[in-house]
């Protein structure tokens, strides 16, 4: 039998995104009735899976560098958008040296795109490479050109303050004691699996018709998540070519 409800890559899933997408399962299947369904004890233990798995959640997130970590990513993210604009504002410079300067800058900066989207770690090692590729060529003339030193340098001082915040937060972490998110969502992901496979087999010895509106509920959210993830698998394959 093909399978009736859609199946996901659950471990490629963002720890957010992970719990996001079983609450919205857990909904669906309080209000089909776990009863109604034939799966009350598989519901009881996929319920406490996932709240196990939302309190791990949170420990992370309480962090105590958390706020800090995020303060400092929203300074630097002023800081390359005051970059940028600086950039962006020579385009229309009288002297036209300076103009093709920061057009030729601008073409560069196009290929790194909206850092301020990227998860943390990417936008670090963006800013590195951005960075060291203004620092190569002749590129170095073109920043003297614009006068636009200072925003590199203290560009490279708060993406550094940023690494040490979470140099500080990753220490801090491996003293506390562990908190295993791997275990919580495993547990998690073979409890709605369990769950998957029993409606799937009751829908071969009952019929569809009691289930129907269930895995088409079911389905539609789990096809949203699909195209997440093939979303983000096209963009690090284009990254990588």
């Amino acid at each position: 039998m093909n399978n009736l409800i859609i199946r996901l890559d659950y471990p490629n899933l963002r720890n957010e995104t992970h719990v996001e997408l079983n609450e919205n399962a857990k909904r669906i299947l309080a209000k089909h009735n776990p009863e109604t369904l034939g799966i009350s004890p598989q519901y009881v233990v996929y319920n406490s899976a996932l709240e196990d798995e939302i309190a791990v959640l949170d420990l992370i997130r309480k962090s105590d560098y958390t706020a800090e970590i995020q303060e400092q990513d929203h300074y630097r993210d002023r800081i390359f958008r005051g970059f940028v604009d600086t950039v962006q504002s020579s385009l229309h410079h009288f002297d036209p040296d300076k103009c093709e300067a920061a057009s030729t800058i601008e073409v560069m900066l196009e290929h790194y795109g909206n850092l301020s989207v990227k998860t943390y770690d990417e936008e670090t090692a963006a800013i590195d490479d951005l960075l060291r590729e203004l620092a190569s060529g002749d590129y170095p003339s073109l920043v003297n050109a614009l006068q636009i030193n200072d925003w590199l340098t203290k560009l490279n001082v708060e993406n550094q303050k940023f690494k040490d915040l979470m140099s500080d937060r990753y220490l801090e972490t491996s003293q506390r004691p562990p908190v295993n998110m791997k275990a919580a969502r495993k547990n998690t992901d073979k409890a709605l699996y369990d769950i998957i496979y029993l409606i799937e087999a009751l829908v071969m010895v009952n019929g569809i018709d009691a289930y129907r509106d269930f895995i088409r509920e079911l389905n539609a959210v789990l096809e949203r998540y699909r195209l997440i993830q093939a979303q983000k698998k096209g963009r690090k394959k284009a990254k990588n070519n």
